[in-house]
């Protein structure tokens, strides 16, 4: 099965999270990403998947077509690279979560609206703007 972004993020997927994970992890493996495997927990927006790569964790939420999140034990470059590549788009900010989860956002829109939400609130550590609206 061919997938890519296309079919799970720029479109609202079924929701069936056989069908989102298919779809989401054939994406992740065509791109370099064989040993992280992604499980819905929730399957309605905003969608949500949980699993582990090379003992870390990793937390996947999306609204179709508007913005992705991406947390993770520790930030790692080539995780967000490949995510930047499958998203076809920069990331728009970044930070430490409350649970200490490094997390990275792309927003359809540039982001500065979630900037303005976010910056300043004691629980987004060492927020960074990666991208101008």
């Amino acid at each position: 099965m061919a997938t890519d972004s296309r079919t799970w993020f720029y479109t609202t997927p079924e929701p069936r999270p056989y069908f989102i994970e298919e779809r989401v992890n054939h994406t992740l493996w065509k791109n370099r990403l064989q040993g992280l495997s992604m499980i819905c927990t929730q399957w309605t927006p905003p969608i949500k998947m949980e699993g582990s790569w090379n003992g870390m964790p990793v937390l996947f939420e999306w609204q179709p077509g508007k913005y992705f999140i991406l947390r993770s034990g520790r930030e790692v470059k080539e995780l967000i690279g490949v995510m930047r590549q499958i998203l076809l788009m920069r990331p728009a900010l970044a930070y430490t979560d409350t649970n200490g989860l490094f997390t990275v956002e792309w927003h359809t829109d540039g982001g500065e609206t979630r900037w303005n939400e976010i910056k300043g609130g004691p629980e987004y550590q060492g927020l960074r703007r990666l991208r101008k609206g």
